[in-house]
């Protein structure tokens, strides 16, 4: 069994898009909705470990030359996680972790 969990990899920019004082701040202080923030916070965190064991659920990305690299988008609320998956090697790269509403094309 434990050859069909993947290993999850957050690269550095990733790892600064989902760092706490970009999203859950900008919900808890400039929305002052703290409970929300770390609901989010947590659904992200669930999400991204369920790349684990369901590596293909996400869709691939609309982008027709990113979706020809095997670009994927996790969908958490109004936020995407662009990914890509490495059957070889077992492994998700999670590339960037952006506002859903931006055009993350040119952020990769």
């Amino acid at each position: 069994m434990n050859s069909d969990i993947f290993t999850v990899k957050v690269t550095p920019i990733a790892r600064t898009d989902l760092d706490e004082d970009e999203i859950y701040n900008y919900i808890s202080s400039c929305l002052h909705n703290q409970p929300a923030a770390s609901d989010l916070m947590h659904k992200i965190e669930t999400e991204i470990m369920r790349l684990q064991h369901f590596p293909f659920s996400c869709s691939y990305v609309e982008d027709k030359t990113l979706r020809n690299k095997g670009y994927r988008k996790l969908i958490v609320n109004n936020y995407i996680g662009l990914y890509l998956v490495n059957e070889v090697k077992q492994e998700v790269i999670l590339l960037r972790f952006l506002y859903g509403k931006q055009k993350y094309e040119g952020l990769i």
